[in-house]
């Protein structure tokens, strides 16, 4: 006859695996859970970060005083970096230059999230460099011309949608010339 105590010990035993296995279950399952938030969190933080141009790609900006209208837009693609339109008030339509940085003439110098620095090329370029920085509603371009010269413009953001200003065309002779006039361009 198998003894009591030897009974109880045995079922002490078998309930103790039982709750061993399912301990070794719930911290496996914790661990898993670890590993993957670690992981699908690690591959978040690198979709999280844009650049100032991948930020303000498309974004249009306004410039406007009594002698002065310019719009801007900004691109995320170097060969168009930044477009312009402006306005000519003698033929009334907007002079459209696809990119305001000639090719060869600048580097982007940094490119982070809330800041875009050009640099001009030293033989090229009428400038050192461009920084833009936007706070709300506002561009700020700050212009560095040359060690003793620099000078700060600021835009608004557009309520015009760029492309559906009236552009200039460019007549036989390379001149502007309105669209909006009825006489030959």
């Amino acid at each position: 006859m198998i003894s009591s105590t030897k009974i109880f010990a045995e079922m002490c035993i078998y309930h103790l695996s039982k709750i061993h296995f399912i301990r070794i279950i719930i911290l496996s399952f914790l661990l898993i859970l670890m590993v993957s938030s670690v992981l699908f969190s690690c591959s978040d933080q690198g979709d999280e970060f844009q650049s100032y141009l991948e930020k303000n790609d498309g974004t249009e900006w306004l410039l406007s005083n009594e002698d002065l209208i310019v719009y801007i837009r900004f691109n995320n693609n170097e060969t168009h970096l930044i477009e312009q339109w402006s306005y000519n008030k003698e033929i009334d339509c907007y002079e459209y230059n696809a990119n305001i940085f000639s090719p060869g003439d600048f580097k982007i110098e940094e490119n982070s999230i809330d800041k875009l620095i050009i640099q001009g090329d030293i033989i090229l370029s009428d400038f050192e460099n461009m920084t833009f920085t936007t706070q709300g509603n506002t561009l700020i371009v700050n212009i560095k011309f040359c060690e003793w010269q620099e000078e700060i413009v600021y835009f608004t953001r557009s309520l015009v949608k760029v492309d559906e200003l009236s552009k200039c065309k460019l007549n036989t002779k390379g001149f502007y010339c309105s669209s909006n006039t009825r006489a030959k361009c």
